[in-house]
């Protein structure tokens, strides 16, 4: 196979990568906007300006979900198709003694567009359809196995069913992964029994898995093959680059400027790197379908005579004025993205500390200690997380119980605030805290007058019944209205705060977003350090929003946030935030952004302790 492969792509290497790369720009021109009108489709209709968590969960398992899942899909795989189509067209031309170029092949295949379109649509309805029983039960094994007590419960102490239910749902899934693979396998023909022999795109998936029956182990293998190559060829591309990058940001240390210069070329030679790897990848792939397609004896008898486009060739040669305005172009582009590089370099840290559910690193979570132990360690806020009881009292605890803290299993909306004080929630964590119980949102409020402002989350499982009007008195009672924020995964818990309280700071937590998220009504936003990019940071902070960031409890990620300009780093070790804020302070501009290559090279930055 891998002889084969080399030698298809020797003989027709130029057009190949030359079609794959005008098919790279049609599909970025065409599945970006596709995507985002999808997305705005369901903003639309869900009369919402953005997505969060639970919204776009909401949206991908909705029957309408689905539909757009197929159309977009489809579109997708359709677009991909086509530049596959073309690429199979090329190698199968030169194995008939015909030789064409990328003008040739894209014109034969934009010729039969509808024809692949149907074809990938099929297909990609078939899978999620196939799909859809396996996440199904994967879904209902979930719900009776994992419910009874709050998911943090399970994920954290991981007791005997949890790993019953995932053994459970790997298995489901894995038969899922088996009957999809299968099905794929059967598809491999159906582009070249449509393109070159003609088949109604109709009848092609039907007569691919006919042609696949008897042979899926050689088509298992020759594919499987062509993924080891290209993931070994892969890897070892990418550890040759970071371990130039590494031997860049040892040696790039004369100056700023040349400093900033070696990142932009490393990151030019990355991209290309990537682009040529990939693109090696899409067209020796085709090569393996072609030849897949060639030597599996066909039942329904192919005709003698395939489809194959006319006309000559179209070559493309490297010539000294070329390669010249190549590597210029590639300046320009180093020099562009090292000049973007310096203007986004913060020499000054403007950011907050948050103590995340107190000083959780060093105590029990939402306890009185916790919070005490914060305050010692200098933070700037507290968060906790706030709920009610059964007799309406607004007590301090994250999950729908005290399971995972306390091994009692009782939901908190089902016990009075009395019962629940009567439970140890510190021992779990080292028997010196045994003294531990639930606080009252009073009692936090109390110990934090004075001493540091906090960020109260309210939680929502279904059974508040005033919990926004309760929080604002007790916080008015403590006379802390400008040292307290609001905060809640929930979009309409932040709305009736907001209400209540127009002049009070509220923030939405989200992981994940879709849409644009800085229009939302709240005032910062609490996000994971994935959404915290310096695009949306920037975003944000042109709309006059701040972003806090969680749960950050690295140095090294400490330091990468606090330079993409976040407002606050939500933490469990604020100590330790404290001190990565002291060390950067001493930090000179060339070593700041040392540790910000190392970063991304990967290295651990010498100036950074993680004690």
């Amino acid at each position: 196979m891998f002889r084969t492969v080399l030698n298809d792509f020797r003989a027709n290497w130029r057009a190949l990568l030359l079609t794959d790369l005008v098919m790279k720009g049609v599909a970025f021109a065409l599945l970006t906007p596709l995507i985002g009108l999808a997305f705005n489709a369901f903003l639309a209709f869900s009369r919402r300006r953005f997505l969060a968590d639970a919204d776009i969960a909401s949206f991908l398992l909705h029957p309408i979900g689905w539909l757009a899942a197929i159309v977009v899909g489809g579109g997708m795989v359709a677009i991909l198709a086509i530049g596959q189509a073309s690429l199979m067209t090329i190698v199968l031309s030169t194995s008939q003694g015909r030789s064409i170029g990328t003008v040739s092949s894209l014109r034969f295949t934009a010729s039969r567009a509808a024809g692949i379109f149907q074809i990938t649509w099929r297909l990609v309805a078939r899978v999620l359809f196939v799909a859809l029983p396996f996440v199904l039960a994967a879904e209902a094994i979930y719900f009776a196995l994992l419910t009874e007590y709050d998911i943090n419960f399970y994920l954290t102490e991981k007791p005997p069913i949890f790993w019953i239910a995932a053994s459970l749902i790997g298995g489901v899934l894995g038969v899922m992964s088996f009957v999809l693979l299968r099905l794929l396998a059967g598809s491999v023909f159906a582009l070249q029994l449509f393109l070159f022999e003609n088949r109604p795109p109709t009848e092609c998936l039907a007569a691919s898995n006919r042609l696949a029956k008897g042979h899926r182990f050689r088509i298992a293998s020759w594919i499987s093959g062509w993924l080891i190559c290209n993931a070994i060829a892969s890897t070892f591309l990418t550890s040759v680059v970071v371990s130039v990058g590494q031997l860049m940001v040892r040696w790039a240390t004369v100056s700023l400027w040349s400093a900033v210069l070696a990142v932009g070329l490393l990151l030019l030679v990355w991209t290309l790197l990537n682009l040529l790897t990939n693109a090696v990848a899409v067209t020796s792939f085709s090569i393996v379908l072609i030849r897949l397609y060639l030597t599996i004896p066909n039942g329904d008898q192919r005709p003698v005579q395939l489809a194959l486009p006319s006309g000559g060739g179209t070559s493309v040669h490297l010539t000294r004025g070329r390669i010249a305005a190549a590597l210029t172009i590639g300046c320009v582009i180093a020099i562009s993205v090292g000049s973007h590089a310096i203007h986004g370099i913060q020499l000054e840290d403007h950011v907050q500390i948050t103590a995340h559910r107190g000083a959780s690193g060093k105590a029990p979570e939402n306890t009185l200690a916790a919070v005490r132990q914060a305050i010692a360690d200098q933070t700037d806020w507290v968060e906790i997380d706030v709920q009610e009881t059964k007799d309406g009292v607004v007590i301090v605890a994250h999950d729908s119980d005290l399971k995972k803290v306390s091994g009692v299993d009782t939901k908190i909306w089902d016990t009075t605030a009395a019962e629940l004080q009567s439970i140890d929630i510190g021992s779990y964590f080292d028997p010196s805290f045994a003294s531990e119980r639930v606080p009252t949102l009073a009692e936090v409020l109390e110990t934090c007058r004075g001493r540091s402002m906090l960020n109260i989350e309210l939680k929502y499982y279904g059974h508040d019944e005033d919990l926004e009007q309760r929080v604002i008195d007790l916080v008015e009672q403590h006379q802390m209205q400008r040292d307290v924020v609001l905060m809640s995964l929930e979009s309409r818990g932040i709305r009736k705060a907001k209400q209540l309280r127009p002049d009070w700071r509220v923030g939405l937590l989200t992981a994940v977003a879709v849409g644009d998220l800085t229009r939302a009504d709240a005032d910062f936003f609490a996000v994971n350090t994935k959404v915290a990019t310096p695009a949306f940071i920037q975003a944000t902070h042109r709309k006059q929003k701040q972003v806090f960031v969680w749960t950050v409890n690295d140095s090294i990620a400490m330091s990468v946030m606090i330079s993409r300009g976040v407002d606050n780093i939500i933490t469990d070790h604020p100590a330790l935030a404290r001190r990565v804020l002291a060390e950067r302070a001493s930090m000179s501009p060339v070593e700041r952004l040392m540790l910000e290559l190392a970063v991304l090279l990967g290295a651990t930055p010498p100036h950074v302790s993680n004690q």
